[in-house]
């Protein structure tokens, strides 16, 4: 039977016949499309159902992004925050339905289209900017609300980098960059950004200039720390980064005099940053490692 002629044979069915006709219907049904088709969902909660099934749909690569050109800019002039003509406030109160499809479709894209990459790159520092500067939205914490990670987004990007780049010194900078200088949400520190960078895989070439490139940017955010604390924190974070692929490298010896001499002096408490970077140890395996370096904190008088 054709939808239509189906609409118009359940028009002559009052309320308790179609309600018993929905029962017997889902009692004939099997569990397995049942399951498969969230058929419970459906009926529990047809309204949020029907939203979850629009959002399923994908639109082509040139709706998304023009969908997502609209979304960024409508965004940034505060439309879905303030009360204006443009925007109904049920669609202010919807924005992340909207923003989840679009940062969906724009991820199926993104590998074959750098148009899609951009567009997924300025709703990165669309949802950070709102998360961690400049409230744009009715919450605070718009990765929450999406469900989604600062930091996976981030990695995610950084994949795209590397697939725009023409060598790797380019994709190397750019994330340094983004990382470096990106808002950061509730659930995010920088070093967390910055860990982003080891996240792909890379060869030992590719290692070795982003070890010089950390080399570099140490030395200038220590000159600039005299006079700027945000330059402070940028440096801890860049140097914990360069530890870290240090261990991963397995040069621990001059993972750790580097940190005695270049790392802890920079922190008003030595017992947190000890911590960050023995856990780090133990989270790699390296447990001998990690039980001498405890020995020694206490040697030291490292609470932690």
């Amino acid at each position: 039977m054709r939808i239509g002629k189906l609409r118009m044979v359940l028009e002559q069915y009052g309320e308790a016949t179609l309600r018993d006709l929905i029962v017997e219907m889902y009692r004939q049904m099997p569990k397995q499309t049942i399951e498969e088709h969230d058929i419970d969902f459906m009926i529990g909660q047809y309204l949020r159902y029907k939203e979850k099934k629009l959002s399923e749909e994908r639109h082509s690569l040139s709706q998304t992004i023009t969908l997502a050109e609209r979304f960024v800019d409508l965004a940034y002039d505060q439309l879905y925050l303030r009360p204006n003509q443009i925007m109904s406030e049920r669609d202010q109160k919807n924005w992340y339905i909207h923003a989840k499809k679009i940062i969906r479709d724009l991820s199926h894209y993104a590998e074959d289209s750098m148009e899609a990459r951009t567009m997924y790159e300025e709703m990165f520092y669309l949802l950070s900017t709102s998360a961690g500067e400049e409230p744009l939205f009715s919450t605070s914490d718009p990765f929450r609300l999406l469900k989604l990670s600062q930091v996976e987004m981030l990695a995610k990007l950084i994949h795209y980098y590397q697939l725009d780049a023409p060598t790797d010194e380019v994709w190397i900078d750019r994330s340094l960059y983004t990382a470096l200088h990106v808002p950061k949400d509730v659930d995010s520190t920088r070093i967390d950004l910055l860990d982003t960078l080891l996240m792909e895989p890379t060869s030992p070439t590719t290692r070795k200039i982003l070890h010089l490139r950390l080399l570099g940017l140490c030395e200038r955010m220590l000159e600039k720390s005299q006079t700027d604390e945000a330059a402070l924190e940028n440096y801890q974070a860049l140097k914990m980064l360069e530890l870290r692929l240090l261990v991963e490298q397995g040069d621990l010896t001059e993972a750790e005099q580097k940190f005695f001499s270049e790392y802890i002096p920079f922190f008003s408490h030595r017992s947190e940053p000890f911590k960050v970077y023995v856990d780090f140890l133990e989270s790699h395996g390296h447990s001998d490692e990690t039980k001498r370096l405890k020995r020694l904190a206490k040697e030291k008088r490292i609470q932690f």
